[in-house]
């Protein structure tokens, strides 16, 4: 069996706060038509693993017009879009809301299909019967799966893991699915590829880069041949150069100037009981300039 495998669009409408770009949603849609025209060339169904959506609770018809729009285009070349909801896609992180979720908008759109109806598909043309799972986070998994797909937290190793974080590694991955061959997960945003002892994790990390840690990250998608064990990263292509933190710079120099004002605060003569007239003393004792005494006055609302 040979698939695109994607995972963690978090399509927004919203453009996060480490981009520039001009317009996100535009942004987005170049990303969607690079994993379309790579599916096209590979003749090959696309499956996404979850977090197709930034959120739950106010994803933007535009967001959902992008997944039905690429779903469309496939269906024109006889191809098809497969999808499994992650905790960003589901109210309360729990698949028994997804009908009031985006993805149960997507499910009732044409050429977009949750997993399990790619393996019943292929069993109807082919008769050839795959024992797999596809689960949430909160599912219960079947453990005699050859095939998974998991929208879990997973790691290539122990050593990837931040402290703190409740995560599987790749090989503990592999041992909670001890006759799977072949386990595909979302919700890790940085790609890899474990193999041991003909043993597959594959997970393909983000669509775009959303934070300003990424910006030397390579987002990308897999091709995928389950028959010929092949595993191709295909690049996306996501310009660096609109991934900016200087956001984060005048965060720290906003904070570095309140600390500044509180500490000249303390040092202000004739304090009195009264708080903003504690203040303006000290912003006239002080000299702030005209950018500082505009912070001042909005943070004490006069």
């Amino acid at each position: 069996m040979k698939f695109i495998l994607t995972a963690d669009w978090h399509l927004r409408a919203s453009r996060p706060r480490c981009r520039i770009d001009n317009d996100w949603i535009e942004t987005q849609r170049n990303a969607i038509n690079q994993v379309y025209k790579i599916a096209l060339k590979k003749k090959s169904n696309v499956i996404i693993v979850g977090d197709i959506f930034n959120s739950n609770s106010d994803t933007s018809f535009q967001c959902i017009q992008l997944v039905q729009d690429f779903a469309k285009k496939l269906a024109d070349d006889g191809l098809s879009c497969y999808v499994l909801a992650g905790n960003h896609d589901l109210l309360y992180h729990s698949t028994e809301n997804i009908k009031k979720s985006a993805v149960g908008i997507l499910l009732e759109s044409k050429n977009i299909f949750l997993i399990k109806e790619l393996f019943e598909t292929k069993y109807l043309l082919s008769g050839e019967k795959i024992n797999y799972s596809a689960s949430n986070f909160d599912e219960s998994d079947n453990k005699h799966a050859e095939m998974v797909f998991k929208h879990t937290l997973c790691f290539p190793d122990m050593k990837s893991i931040p402290p703190n974080v409740d995560a599987f590694t790749a090989k503990e991955l592999t041992e909670e699915f001890p006759n799977a061959t072949w386990i595909f997960t979302g919700d890790y945003h940085h790609n890899f590829y474990y193999e041991k002892n003909g043993k597959h994790v594959v997970n393909p990390g983000c669509l775009l880069r959303q934070a300003v840690d990424f910006k030397d990250y390579q987002c990308g998608v897999y091709f995928i041949d389950t028959d010929y064990e092949i595993v191709d990263f295909i690049p996306i292509i996501d310009n660096e150069q609109f991934v900016d933190d200087n956001y984060i710079l005048k965060q720290e120099e906003r904070t570095e100037r309140i600390e500044s004002f509180v500490d000249k605060l303390k040092n202000t003569k004739n304090i009195s009981l009264d708080f903003i007239d504690n203040v303006k003393k000290a912003m006239k004792s002080n000299n702030f300039d005209s950018e500082m005494n505009d912070l001042l006055f909005e943070l004490l609302g006069v």
